[in-house]
């Protein structure tokens, strides 16, 4: 195979290394042809539509974008190949509903995307559609292919394509792959995971689900029940802060020791508030675990987040989330309304179709095979998501570690971050980089078992621990309350 390598700066073209894989870390790959060579090309059933070279700037290196369809499907990929390759390859999860490309090197350091850092890092970085074109999801009307490709399989067919793609332009193999992404974003990560492992060294979901029937059905409940206006949920919200807050050991506005904070909107909201009883059961029905009449659980309730004002949470919020699954992929009927729906008459459909039919899920045997093999997954979840629960994502990694055991506790970590909503926002700090932690763990060992998050639009700016679940960060009783030196992960 030919292979175009640039040491000290000299372009050496072609070199044959037969069999010999250099250390990304002492030799990057340069491309063979140019840029715009790509357009009209073909690479694994998928079509290059337009292909152009970016230069280097102050805060990033010089790459080639390229835009791609997959033959014959409305699936749409985007590609971003850099000059000096590092045999690095990063894709990028959606979200919602996909339809849309996400944004590839966003500008704000988090744990959605790491697309700047892994482009920084001299990696091809690769976002997809998830198989069609719009956000709403009707696409997937009576559509199983499309369908298909946005439970998972566009995961696999993107991941060959940058893999062809890069074969052809740097005449190269990849050496580490991974795999990020949020909310739909971290259930693919998961996927990828679970059903494309051997494409793939290590994944990170952030707020993911493994619970797509339970959480629709989850969705559709609260979208039937009183919530009190958005100024009563941030009033409640409030009340939940001045109950719990105290638990870490300081006073900061956000519950870190959440699993100690024994809430009852019925009882601690000041009767001022003028919460009713139904309003109040509303909350307790949004904070408690969604069951079939037999007990089973299929979905785990929120946390206290619904007073963020980025969500302004309200009953027609989860109606839409709920209808979008509903109406477009379970029943494909776009005129179903959500107005007497039960989780006992509906679930086994929901279960049949996302499970067993499109296997939204990831499945726990591709996982632990995925840990046994000893790549690696990172998992975090806001404990203020009112979107995907974080309980129920630490119900289901309860479940993966009984059936991994000891490889899960080597290979595998949750986070969760105190305070943070869905895939940020909220009033913890939310700013962390676990692609670079995770790079570090598969590159070189190096696990990352504390990070750090940060908070930058609070004056002042604050920092935090962050713990390894079930660990929370305590403050330690002296200096000062914003930086995370002064706080210990305690259980």
């Amino acid at each position: 195979m030919q292979k175009y390598i640039v040491v000290a700066g000299t372009l050496l073209l072609p070199l044959m290394l037969a069999g010999c894989a250099s250390s990304p870390d002492l030799a990057a790959v340069r491309p063979g042809p140019a840029c715009v060579s790509l357009l009209d090309k073909t690479f694994n059933h998928a079509m290059v539509t337009a292909a152009k070279a970016v230069g280097a700037t102050d805060q990033l290196p010089a790459y080639c974008e390229v835009l791609a369809t997959e033959i014959g499907t409305s699936h749409d990929i985007k590609v971003l190949l850099p000059e000096s390759w590092t045999r690095r390859y990063y894709q990028q999860g959606g979200g919602g509903m996909d339809g849309i490309i996400p944004e590839l090197i966003s500008e704000k350091i988090n744990g959605v995307q790491g697309g700047r850092a892994a482009l920084k890092a001299g990696a091809i970085v690769l976002g997809n559609n998830g198989g069609h074109r719009d956000p709403t999801g009707a696409a997937l009307l009576n559509n199983p292919d499309a369908t298909r490709r946005y439970a998972h399989t566009a995961i696999g067919i993107a991941r060959d394509f940058g893999e062809a793609l890069a074969q052809a332009y740097y005449g190269d193999a990849t050496k580490f792959a991974y795999y990020q992404g949020c909310s739909n974003g971290g259930r693919g990560a998961l996927n990828a995971a679970a059903k494309y492992g051997s494409k793939f060294d290590a994944v990170i979901a952030g707020s993911p689900t493994r619970s797509d029937a339970g959480v629709t059905a989850q969705w559709l409940r609260l979208s039937q029940l009183p919530l009190p206006p958005f100024d009563k949920l941030k009033a409640v919200a409030a009340a939940a802060v001045l109950k719990c807050d105290m638990l870490d050991g300081v006073r900061d506005g956000i519950i870190s020791n959440w699993r100690a904070c024994n809430f009852d909107p019925a009882r601690d909201v000041p009767i001022e508030l003028g919460l009713t009883p139904s309003e109040a059961g509303a909350i307790k029905s949004l904070m408690g675990d969604l069951q079939l009449a037999n007990g089973s659980t299929v979905y785990s309730g929120y946390g206290f987040g619904f007073g963020d004002k980025g969500m302004k949470f309200s009953s027609r919020l989860y109606e839409f989330l709920g209808l979008g699954y509903m109406r477009y992929i379970v029943l494909n009927d776009p005129a179903w309304q959500a107005t007497g729906f039960t989780v006992d008459a509906y679930f086994e459909k929901l279960r049949a179709v996302l499970e067993d039919q499109y296997q939204f899920d990831a499945e726990t045997a591709g996982l632990k095979a995925f840990l046994d093999s000893g790549k690696k997954i990172l998992v975090w979840h806001g404990s203020d998501d009112t979107i995907d629960s974080h309980r129920d994502t630490i119900r289901k990694w309860a479940e993966l570690e009984d059936a991994v055991g000891a490889t899960a506790r080597q290979n595998a970590r949750l986070f969760i971050p105190a305070g943070v909503q869905h895939c940020g926002g909220g009033v913890g700090p939310d700013s962390f980089d676990p692609f670079t932690a995770m790079m570090n763990w598969v590159e070189k060992g190096v696990a990352p078992d504390e990070l750090q998050v940060t908070q930058s639009d609070t004056i002042p700016a604050r920092s935090r621990p962050l713990c390894r679940y079930p660990a929370y960060p305590r403050y330690r009783g002296a200096g000062d309350v914003n930086l995370a030196e002064y706080y210990r992960c305690s259980e």
